[in-house]
């Protein structure tokens, strides 16, 4: 009698036999199959997008030139404010892995998933491939596409830590996780007081707590992306930072340095101007901040214009012109013909508001008044809560994320 007979066949996926270690290749090994077999992509439908992604191909690759798009085995991120087409763009590549024959898992944690709109989207796809002759595997997509739903931390801790078989079939290629930033920043929020815990409680503090889930989560997508040869695509939410002398900003919801190393390309989405034929439109735009785990040269790299619609997006095309950084240039005040009228009340008013506490960059200090605003008012002194880009630029308050027409 075996070990199976015996105990039964494991259904938890805690077999030690199963463990997700890589096999050992030699560095002359590997290089030969990067040289020979280019890595796989999936298509965004967006062709100057994917051609973007492609990025340099490594010298001695064959002539034939490989599809563009999200590369397999790695973590992409796509991040934006509500309303600029994360769902839609992550519909899309499900329906091109789809088309492509491999199977797709979607995993929810924030909305429900709506599978009327990948069908559309996919009807999309093949129309634009001109499939003439579609057996059955092609028809049935519902055994294509694995979606689940996890509303806790843990669960989706669970899901992407130890995948069973029924859960990822071995044939994945495309592994999309919608909002899980919601879940991280609604279970393990960060601290703005920089406080540490009580001394009566011995567990980590709030921060750590942050720190050790984020670089699990981040170690165990890595890992399902290089064992499964599959794209992990999060979608994730934005939040607003508010800095001294700079203004507003948008960053994504999670931007601690452990999650930063984890993620090898990001993508960003946001409405823009664009002009077509001399006119100035509004549109969906698309940029490319890190590449293949290298940051773009610029502040946003190549960028593509696209509408999101019933079938799918749409590539927008747009006359491509340089733009001057003008944004913090100011007229002088004589070359605006106005006068400033000179105040008869005391100088003192300004005290109940803060405004003539100003520094030397001539900046005005914020109000305690202006705290229970949605945005988080940052000073120059700001508590390090779980390892930031920028210590001084670490806070973020993620918006109020309801996706109506993604």
């Amino acid at each position: 009698m075996d070990y199976h007979s015996i105990h039964g066949y494991d259904v938890s996926s805690f077999a030690v036999s199963e463990t997700h270690r890589l096999p050992t290749v030699s560095a002359s090994q590997a290089l030969n199959d990067l040289q020979s077999t280019p890595a796989r992509s999936i298509s965004t439908g967006l062709q100057s997008l994917d051609d973007a992604l492609l990025g340099q191909l490594p010298s001695g690759s064959p002539g034939s030139s490989p599809s563009g798009g999200v590369k397999r085995g790695q973590v992409t991120e796509v991040w934006g404010p509500p309303g600029t087409g994360r769902t839609a763009l992550g519909v899309q590549l499900a329906a091109s892995a789809i088309c492509d024959g491999c199977a797709v898992v979607w995993v929810d944690c924030f909305q429900p998933f709506h599978l009327g709109r990948l069908n559309k989207v996919i009807a999309s796809v093949r129309s634009s491939r001109k499939f003439d002759k579609l057996d059955s595997s092609q028809d049935d997509y519902s055994r294509k596409l694995f979606h689940h739903s996890c509303l806790t931390l843990p669960h989706l801790m669970a899901l992407v830590s130890r995948p069973t078989k029924d859960s990822f079939s071995p044939d994945v290629s495309l592994v999309v996780i919608s909002m899980a930033s919601a879940l991280l920043n609604s279970t393990l929020p960060k601290t703005h007081d920089g406080k540490t815990h009580a001394r009566g409680n011995k567990g980590l503090s709030m921060p750590a707590k942050r720190l050790q889930v984020l670089q699990f989560m981040m170690n165990s997508l890595q890992k399902l992306a290089a064992t499964r040869n599959c794209a992990v695509v999060l979608l994730s939410q934005c939040a607003t930072k508010m800095q001294v002398e700079k203004g507003a900003a948008l960053v994504p919801a999670v931007n601690a340095t452990v999650w930063e190393q984890g993620v090898s390309t990001r993508l960003v989405l946001h409405r823009d101007w664009i002009w077509q034929k001399d006119t100035l439109i509004g549109s969906l735009v698309a940029g490319i901040q890190k590449l293949d785990g290298k940051p773009a040269a610029d502040r946003l790299g190549q960028v593509s214009a696209f509408t999101v619609e019933a079938d799918g997006i749409s590539e927008v095309p747009y006359d491509a012109i340089g733009i001057e950084n003008v944004g913090h240039l100011k007229r002088k005040l004589e070359q605006t013909d106005l006068e400033i009228p000179a105040s008869d009340e005391d100088d003192d008013d300004d005290e109940d508001y803060d405004f003539a506490n100003e520094d030397e960059h001539g900046t005005a200090l914020f109000s305690r008044k202006w705290q229970g605003s949605e945005d988080i008012l940052l000073g120059r002194e700001l508590a390090q809560s779980d390892g930031e880009l920028e210590p001084e630029e670490e806070d973020a308050t993620p918006q109020s994320d309801g996706e109506a027409d993604e």
